[in-house]
């Protein structure tokens, strides 16, 4: 019998592909603020030309985060000191009225920016290093496409061994969102794989762990839910992932670490949304994680886009930070550095 009223339909060929109009409104749940985010695009008049590379709005990009990063120190109260670190260029992050909690603990912050922006980025740290009273180190990997895989990689590695020197790794995370979620996980899998010891906890934000296969989610969201364009497919000339892998083989556990020793990976928090485009990707990556008999932790939050927790003023924003800073204090050792 046929309702009078369709919401949507959909038609599924014969290889589960899905043909889906729906109308989706904004769930009940969510705060008045996150009704209003939803409802707005996040470019403002000027929408991203589709047909150039993200990496080609790589100085306005830049530019945006940048203030967004220091009107976040100055709204938590935090410091930001640029510095190099086994000759890669970082900015520690710290929060003097809350040092006292950190402990011989330190944090290792990986920037979103698709592998091809976000140089200098602190958006991520400055909260964290706030709400933990842990110092972060923001980590200024090389961006492809000039540095392509794994040079990122390489960087952290570096880092990371040179954080080890003077703290115990067991007081030591690494966490990321969106490309730096991914680079987490890649290298969490090179630490494995080097024999070096693992970090005390990974943070995996929004960040898939099969390169190879993004899953539902990518084919329904852009990086703003419903606003904007799909992600491009990896094979797609102008794909940042493409320009990022140039030629790696996405199925290298190195590469995409849902296929790595997961049995080997720390305690591991992952978080999404469900109008994320890597909402599937970092599903998966959960369950191949548990499957694993690793610790991981997942948290979905409704109707949020894309790292919806840049947007600090959303209540959805400050309890996923919340939550993060909650997950670092318990599982990150304390020590004397």
């Amino acid at each position: 019998m046929k309702r009078d009223a369709e919401p949507g339909s959909s038609k599924v060929d014969v290889d589960g592909t899905a043909h889906v109009t729906r109308v989706v409104p904004p769930p009940r749940a969510v705060s008045p603020e996150a009704r209003a985010y939803l409802a707005t695009p996040p470019w403002g008049a000027a929408a991203p030309d589709p047909h150039a590379p993200m990496w080609a709005a790589r100085e306005q990009a830049d530019a945006a985060l940048k203030m967004l990063g220091e009107m976040a120190a100055s709204h938590y109260e935090v410091s930001v000191e640029e510095m190099q670190i086994a000759g890669v260029r970082c900015h520690l992050v710290r929060s003097s009225p809350e040092a006292g909690k950190a402990c011989g603990r330190v944090l290792i912050n990986l920037h979103g920016g698709g592998f091809v922006m976000g140089s200098g980025s602190v958006v991520e740290a400055v909260p964290i290093a706030r709400m933990t009273g842990i110092p972060v180190i923001a980590v200024d990997y090389r961006l492809a496409p000039e540095h392509a895989y794994p040079a990122a990689v390489d960087d952290v590695i570096a880092v990371y061994r040179a954080v080890l020197e003077h703290h115990d790794a067991a007081a030591v995370g690494i966490y990321g969102a969106s490309a730096g979620g991914i680079l987490t996980g890649q290298v969490q899998a090179r630490i494995a794989h080097e024999g070096l010891p693992s970090p005390a906890c990974l943070g995996m934000f929004t960040a898939a762990g099969d390169l190879a296969d993004l899953g539902d989610s990518a084919a329904l969201f852009g990086l703003s839910g419903f606003w904007g364009e799909l992600l491009l497919p990896p094979d797609h000339p102008l794909s940042e992932l493409r320009a990022y892998l140039s030629g790696a083989d996405a199925r290298d556990p190195l590469v995409s670490p849902i296929h790595a020793d997961l049995p080997q990976f720390p305690p591991t928090l992952l978080v999404t949304g469900t109008r994320d485009a890597l909402l599937s990707g970092t599903c998966a990556m959960h369950l191949a994680l548990r499957r694993a008999g690793a610790e991981a932790e997942l948290l979905v939050f409704e109707a949020m886009p894309h790292a919806h927790w840049y947007a600090f003023h959303l209540p959805e924003a400050q309890q996923a930070l919340s939550l993060m800073a909650d997950f670092f204090q318990r599982k990150l050792h304390r020590t004397q550095a």
